[in-house]
């Protein structure tokens, strides 16, 4: 395990006791959030700025996200973790609905007119929303993808029973093998860095006791976290300075994953369906395939690597920000989609809506969700005018369309 000044970065300390407000614990959980993704969105900037010309892939800021959420009354309808309105989706509770900026744009276009439908019934207002306030609400929405709710503890409590962790692990201060120091470890980062360096410890001492393999899954880990944090409601926690995902690809190599998980191969981390959709989760992963790691390691004659709190942090942002950018769209497959989804009836040559040659290489997923709120309604209604369904459109055909776009129509 890392010292005690290698794994602090940054300390805070958290009142328990009372009832207390549920906002008010999301808000201290979200501000810890902000810390985390600020590496992630400066690689952004300067890293993938050349990807694309013009404004693809602009990211936005968080904490403007935030606020926007509220501002545009985003959350009449939607609640982040159980606080906001109830007519829509909790956008704090679904992982898996998007992970790349398409997809969520997807999402937005898909229901559009549900949404648009719903809110003069509510008295919501319709509020547009500017290009730079649609990036910033994107980048709150997309990283909210990433980390987890602040758990279940009650949950907790029945997994420490149910995956026998009390036969190696006591739960009160002083006894051997104590958890509840580990109650001062708010991020689930922490907990990967300390069980990956603990766990050759760990799996012998399971098979002395004969004790099977204990695997996680889905929010598991991070109920068992918020479980292990209750039962030390008054100490001082402990936080993690931002990863960056620079200095993660530089450790990836380093630390020799590379040579098991090389690009464009089966165990390609960036691409491997089934990646994990959160910080716990990927915890929990790493967890649950660390033996089979180790093995695999030992026949390829390399030594394990020990990981400090800080070099896991920066592994799991270089990690997650492979996730964020589609793979390449079609044009040719985009033009089939413009015909397929009826956008000739309006942006060709005598449609009633504007010609789009001049949107060659300016659009991109949060363009297309600016267009779409903005002038949607319009959209919706002149295709009820003409008896033309709303069109839903998948991911990868608006990657498509998007590609098609780019190159300028014929």
């Amino acid at each position: 395990m890392t010292t005690h000044s290698q794994t602090v970065s940054l300390r805070r300390v958290e009142k328990a006791g009372g009832k207390g407000k549920k906002m008010k614990r999301i808000l201290i959980y979200f501000s810890i959030i902000l810390l985390f993704l600020g590496g992630i969105l400066i690689f952004w900037n300067s890293g993938r700025s050349a990807e694309k010309k013009g404004e693809y892939l602009v990211p936005g800021d968080v904490k403007e996200g935030w606020k926007i959420f509220a501002m545009k009354k985003c959350n009449a309808c939607h609640s982040i973790w159980g606080e906001g309105g109830k007519g829509g989706p909790d956008l704090g509770s679904l992982p898996e609905s998007y992970v790349t900026p398409s997809q969520l744009a997807a999402l937005m276009w898909n229901h559009g007119p549900q949404m648009w439908g719903r809110m003069p019934a509510r008295k919501i207002p319709y509020l547009k929303i500017e290009r730079n306030e649609m990036a910033d609400l994107f980048a709150f929405l997309y990283f909210l993808r990433y980390m987890d709710e602040p758990g279940n503890p009650s949950k907790g409590e029945r997994l420490i029973e149910a995956k026998g962790c009390g036969k190696c692990h006591a739960l009160k201060e002083g006894l051997k093998g104590d958890l509840s120091r580990w109650g001062m470890y708010v991020n689930p980062i922490l907990w990967a860095q300390m069980m990956w360096n603990h766990a050759p410890q760990m799996e012998k001492e399971m098979k002395r006791k004969e004790i099977p393999w204990v695997e996680f899954k889905e929010n598991e880990m991070v109920d068992l976290i918020a479980y292990i944090r209750g039962l030390t409601p008054g100490v001082e926690k402990v936080y993690l300075s931002p990863g960056d995902p620079q200095t993660g690809e530089t450790l990836f190599k380093r630390k020799g994953c590379i040579k098991c998980h090389r690009p464009d191969e089966k165990l390609d981390l960036s691409k491997r369906k089934g990646f994990p959709t959160t910080i716990g989760r990927l915890a929990g992963l790493m967890w649950n395939h660390s033996h089979e790691m180790w093995k695999g390691m030992e026949e390829k004659g390399m030594e394990r690597p020990i990981l400090s709190a800080q070099e896991m942090a920066d592994l799991v942002a270089y990690l997650f920000s492979t996730r964020y950018f589609d793979e390449p769209g079609d044009p040719n497959r985009g033009k089939s989609v413009f015909m397929k989804k009826r956008c000739d009836f309006c942006h060709t040559k005598g449609g009633k809506g504007p010609g789009l040659t001049k949107l060659k290489d300016r659009v991109s997923p949060i363009f297309m969700a600016h267009t779409m709120w903005n002038h949607g309604p319009e959209m919706w209604e002149q295709m009820n005018r003409a008896k033309i369904s709303w069109q839903k459109i998948d991911p990868r055909e608006l990657v498509d369309l998007m590609e098609y776009l780019n190159r300028g129509l014929p």
